[in-house]
């Protein structure tokens, strides 16, 4: 069986404390709910930044599906204003607000093998793009 989680924390520097409250929570309860042989996908939109994450109890438990693929500079940018205009920013903004966590439960019986960003293309019909984040679009190889 398998489990899919999903969370948004406050987007704003200054919710920090809540947000990694919030995941911490999460984390928590899929610790104690989850069977450890069930495949567990975790994320989203969670405006979670880089210096956050060593706040966050029981991550030990997930691989960063963009770490596990090889960081790849390419995908690392969910929250980027350089080419994103949805937000009509006045600044330049780039970081990876959007992450995705799979939990380490039997090795080799879930594993990544793909991770690329969509809605990069306006959409027609109103001169945007879908959202004023990219999507994660993540494979997996699984295993029976």
């Amino acid at each position: 069986s398998s489990g899919i989680n999903a969370e948004y924390g406050g987007s704003m520097k200054y919710h920090s404390a809540e947000r990694c409250n919030q995941l911490n929570k999460m984390l928590s309860y899929m610790a104690r709910e989850q069977l450890l042989q069930n495949i567990t996908l975790f994320g989203g939109d969670m405006n979670l930044r880089d210096s956050e994450v060593k706040r966050l109890q029981n991550l030990h438990s997930y691989v960063d599906v963009w770490e596990e693929m090889g960081r790849d500079p390419e995908t690392r940018y969910t929250w980027d204003t350089v080419t994103n205009t949805n937000t009509g920013a006045s600044y330049k903004s780039r970081l990876r607000f959007d992450r995705m966590y799979l939990r380490k439960s039997c090795p080799g019986k879930c594993e990544p093998v793909s991770l690329t960003l969509t809605g990069k293309t306006k959409l027609q019909s109103c001169d945007m793009y879908p959202s004023d984040h990219w999507g994660l679009l993540a494979r997996f190889r699984v295993q029976k």
